[in-house]
Formats: structure tokens, C-alpha cells, sequence
């Protein structure tokens, strides 16, 4: 995945940090977080891996939710949310 992060877009004083997907263009997690932004900061790589978790109902409703990036496991977040402008050919899920 990529990362941009926009210290403008703030929920409970969290920046955004967008995540898109390499393989999958147009989609992507938003994750309003400032430890999670400090990391890929520190971290300093352009493109991270990312490990998900995705789950399925029985109507085949998909969830997900970010689980590791960069290799941080856990972080602070005061909201997240997945989309995708227009609809893109392939998708991740």
C-alpha cells in the first residue's frame, strides 16, 4: 500500500492517514490516527505492507479492518473507513 497523511482532515484531533491499495487502484482505508501517522512517518518507506482482516456474512456483506501496517500491530484510531470513487474493475475483497 501507499500512504499520504492530511494533518487538515481531523477527527478528535487525529490526522487522517489514507492507505490505497498498489494492486488495486482506486481503493482505499482512511484511518484518523496520529500514532499510526508517526509511524509511517518514522518509518519513511513510501509503500508499506498492510495485513487485513475481512470477514463475510451470509447476505456477502464484506468487513474489514486494517490489522498491521509497517509492521505496527496496534494504534490508537478515533475512526476508519474504506471506499472507492467511481467503480473501479477489480477489487481487493
Amino acid at each position: 500500500m501507499t500512504w499520504k497523511i492530511d494533518p487538515e482532515d481531523k477527527n478528535q484531533e487525529n490526522s487522517l492517514v489514507e492507505l490505497s491499495f498498489l494492486d488495486f487502484p482506486g481503493h482505499f482505508i482512511g484511518e484518523y490516527s496520529n500514532q499510526l501517522a508517526d509511524h509511517l512517518k518514522k518509518d519513511g518507506n513510501e509503500e508499506v505492507p498492510a495485513t487485513f482482516e475481512i470477514t463475510r456474512d451470509a447476505l456477502g456483506n464484506v468487513s474489514y479492518s486494517v490489522t498491521e501496517s509497517a509492521g505496527l500491530k496496534q494504534w490508537n484510531a478515533s475512526f476508519a473507513y474504506g471506499g472507492t470513487p467511481g467503480s473501479p474493475e477489480r477489487s481487493p475483497f
